[in-house]
């Protein structure tokens, strides 16, 4: 891979992962809420970044903040952008966490939101894959 196609695809990849991040936040939320009753969006993030539950979402937010940083960096070398590229596709492998991984497949079969989601971001995996 080259850096202006490793450029190509964090670009496209970047919103879909967003718009996947977003749908697994109001899922894991809405399993919360059903135990623990209602929270504000405040308390919610508090518990998010406090909380040992959602430990898992840690590496996604991570591929997440570095697809963003490589892409926004004037300085950034060819490495670091095909490295960005690499860990979006260790993330859905289960490479990168198995953690991750095991509850991100739960998640598939229970959420159908977050499966059409995974489903655009599929399809761009698949294509730097080939």
């Amino acid at each position: 891979m080259d850096e202006a196609r490793a450029i190509q695809f964090l670009s496209e990849v970047r919103k879909p992962l967003l718009n996947l991040h977003k749908a697994i936040l109001d899922h894991e939320r809405a399993e919360y809420e059903r135990e623990f009753g209602p929270t504000t969006p405040a308390a919610f993030l508090q518990v998010l970044i406090n909380g040992t539950g959602f430990r898992w979402l840690m590496p996604f937010s991570t591929v997440i903040a570095n697809v963003d940083e490589t892409l926004d960096a004037k300085d950034a070398q060819p490495e670091d952008r095909i490295g960005a590229v690499e860990g979006v596709t260790a993330l859905f492998s289960g490479e990168e966490s198995a953690e991750f991984f095991e509850r991100y497949q739960a998640l598939l079969r229970k959420s159908p939101d977050v499966l059409q989601l995974h489903g655009v971001v599929a399809q761009l995996l698949n294509g730097i894959r080939n």
